[in-house]
């Protein structure tokens, strides 16, 4: 404050006071201009700190944009991770139905199979065989008979249908106590 009066006093003494309201203008005008450039140029230390602010200002100012940049980047590769490890859940539980249905579907297979089994179980239950009624000596070798028969039956069914090797009883290849003795 005291520099600005000091100033504008200065601009009353160079340009005169002849013209009292013009040189006051002047003298004024003049005082605020070197008022303003001394205030802003000759302040070195000023200056410097200024500066130094500019700079500090300006390197947050980058720091923030890398920081939010990087955040951005994290968000998107974050949201594509997201992403990709719904699909793959989805995925999983997609196969686990599949496993699961099949596995329901065997399972009313089984089912199906063993009704079907106990039909002809039941069926060849309701056979009746006609026992006498006399003597139960009789009946018993009769159900045995049977029950031999029908075993036979089974055993006769099974081997039916296994290819047989057959050996020729010449060859010395096949006896035991020569095997390892030809050529």
């Amino acid at each position: 404050m005291f520099r600005l009066l000091g100033i504008l006093s200065l601009g009353g003494l160079l340009y005169g006071r002849r013209h009292y309201r013009s040189a006051y203008r002047r003298g004024l005008l003049f005082g605020v201009l070197l008022g303003f450039l001394a205030d802003r140029n000759f302040d070195t230390h000023r200056a410097a700190r200024d500066v130094r602010k500019t700079v500090r200002e300006t390197k947050r100012a980058m720091h923030d944009a890398a920081r939010a940049a990087r955040r951005e980047f994290r968000d998107a590769r974050k949201a594509g991770q997201r992403q990709q490890m719904e699909e793959r859940l989805e995925a999983i539980r997609a196969e686990a139905e599949a496993r699961r249905a099949a596995r329901e579907g065997r399972k009313a297979e089984r089912e199906q199979l063993k009704t079907e089994r106990e039909q002809k179980k039941a069926e060849t239950a309701e056979a009746v065989h006609a026992l006498p009624e006399c003597d139960t000596r009789e009946a018993r070798e009769i159900r045995e008979l049977a029950e031999d028969l029908e075993r036979d039956a089974g055993t006769a069914a099974m081997a039916a249908n296994v290819p047989m090797i057959e050996f020729p009883e010449e060859d010395e290849k096949y006896h035991a106590a020569r095997k390892y003795g030809h050529a």
